[in-house]
């Protein structure tokens, strides 16, 4: 393995190692706010889940779209195959970072909805 290689290897495995307890925090932080009755919070948490789906969907592509134009490139983009590799794994990973942050998104959209919503009564006057 080159340089090159090893050190995306290392932001690799550096990205799972922080996103998985991230991930994981997110999913608790989500049933606390549930539990809680917090729809503001519940919103805010969606919408943040969505933005960490966009960027890792985002982040996947990219290298995914980085393997495609060096094998396919009209010009000698050649670069060793421990990279290539490499670029494989972060795209999967990064592309399975993405699903994960969607389930724990679709959670978040269920539990808005399970949510009760508080409603005033009329006086009976």
């Amino acid at each position: 393995m080159n340089m090159f290689g090893a050190l995306m290897m290392t932001v690799t495995m550096t990205m799972t190692a922080v996103m998985l307890p991230r991930i994981y925090m997110s999913w608790i932080v989500a049933e606390r706010y549930f539990l809680e009755g917090e729809i503001e919070q519940l919103m805010q948490l969606l919408i943040e889940q969505n933005n960490w789906v966009w960027r890792q969907f985002g982040c996947g592509a990219v290298a995914v779209a980085m393997i495609w134009m060096v094998r396919n490139s009209q010009h000698d983009l050649s670069i060793p195959a421990s990279m290539e590799a490499t670029l494989a794994v972060y795209a999967t990973i990064s592309l399975v970072f993405a699903i994960l942050e969607s389930l724990v998104a679709q959670r978040v959209s269920g539990f808005l909805a399970l949510v009760p919503a508080p409603v005033k009564i009329a006086d009976e006057d």
